[in-house]
């Protein structure tokens, strides 16, 4: 629930970065299109192929049915021996395009949290959406592909397991069915797996600039270092977010029925509620996708910052005062930010009285900003 308040508050300061997904599925859709463009040029790139045959058909003649043979010639494309590795790279190229503009998004949502978690005045921090996007383009390109890479290899392992179970699913034995339905499994469990290692090792890469191996060595050591707070978020992250997408659901189902069903005009209103709830699922399910990246991403910084601080003068935290809760020595940094903040309203007292000249009015703003960022 921390994590969820906290990742509220960047929200509400980058309101922008729930647009994101809309951006994604545009590079998506286009390079959907493309990719359907260019199969057209490979399905028909095989060598044309004159097929004549003779047909019979039944013709009058002054009211007596005749035979008649005509020649038809046809023209087919014979594929290449070569054509199915081609259609194989061209597989390939689908899937890794795919991942790559996911994993960009992915890390550029990073990019935006991580400069909201690592500043101590929030204030500072401007247009973070712009920058995180800015900062994948021109300094983790190689990182993000070679991720993408990794799960597009599996994606198409897994493909052509598939091709291979639909083509021999009638001359092979039990056992070997079963086989390949585990590996099967097997292939899946593992994209699932790095794809949760990829993503939480670009977030790594976003706030320290690491390589694609670096990052995910570093970050691993993380998550095992924390497994039992790794395992609540999941959970209890992603029940929340389930209930989210369920209660969008049901309300555009709600709302779809009352005004349909009143509708004379209108027959059959449950298909297109239907559509409409999965259409509204697929809108919420996108959108979601933000605030999971926002949960993992806080995650992985506040483990950071637990490990290279302790709340003592000269290694501060940088996370907020709910999230000094989960620390294990959060009574003494507590108590640290107390006295630094004493010491900053002393100073600011002693300025205005003009006991010690002019103090630069930046210095007395929260070391470690709340949620309401004021405080009384």
């Amino acid at each position: 629930v921390t994590l969820f308040k906290e990742e509220g508050f960047m929200v509400m300061r980058m309101f922008v970065i729930l647009f994101t997904p809309i951006i994604l599925a545009l590079f998506i859709l286009a390079w959907a299109a493309l990719w359907s463009f260019v199969s057209g040029y490979i399905y028909t790139a095989g060598t044309a192929t004159d097929l004549t045959f003779t047909r019979q058909y039944a013709m009058s003649d002054q009211g007596a049915l005749t035979d008649a043979e005509m020649n038809i010639t046809m023209v087919y494309y014979k594929d290449h021996d070569y054509i199915i590795y081609v259609w194989l790279y061209h597989l390939f190229g689908l899937y890794w395009g795919t991942e790559f503009f996911l994993a960009c998004h992915e890390m550029a949502i990073a990019g935006a949290f991580c400069q909201f978690y690592w500043t101590r005045d929030k204030r500072k921090v401007s247009f973070p959406v712009v920058r995180g996007i800015w900062w994948v383009f021109r300094y983790h390109l190689g990182t993000v592909a070679f991720g993408s890479c990794i799960i597009a290899i599996i994606q198409l392992i897994r493909t052509i397991l598939a091709y291979i179970q639909n083509k021999t699913k009638d001359s092979q034995s039990e056992v070997v069915k079963y086989l390949l339905m585990c590996l099967q499994c097997c292939l899946w469990c593992f994209e699932k797996v790095m794809k949760f290692i990829n993503r939480n090792a670009y977030i790594y890469t976003a706030f320290k600039g690491s390589n694609f191996c670096t990052s995910c060595k570093k970050v691993f050591g993380l998550l095992m270092s924390n497994l039992v707070r790794v395992g609540v978020i999941n959970c209890v992250g992603s029940f929340i977010l389930f209930i989210g997408k369920f209660l969008v659901v049901m309300v555009t189902g709600i709302l779809g029925y009352f005004m349909l069903s009143k509708d004379e005009q209108i027959e059959y209103w449950a298909i297109p509620v239907l559509i409409a709830s999965i259409f509204a699922f697929a809108v919420a399910h996108t959108f979601f996708s933000v605030y999971e990246i926002g949960i993992d991403t806080i995650f992985v910084c506040f483990a950071e910052d637990e490990t290279k601080n302790d709340g003592t003068p000269g290694r501060e935290y940088y996370m907020s005062k709910n999230l000094m809760q989960w620390v294990d020595n959060s009574s003494e940094a507590l108590k640290n930010l107390k006295r630094k903040k004493g010491q900053q309203r002393a100073q600011a007292k002693a300025a205005k009285s003009g006991k010690s000249g002019e103090v630069d009015a930046k210095q007395t703003e929260q070391m470690y900003p709340s949620l309401e960022m004021s405080e009384k």
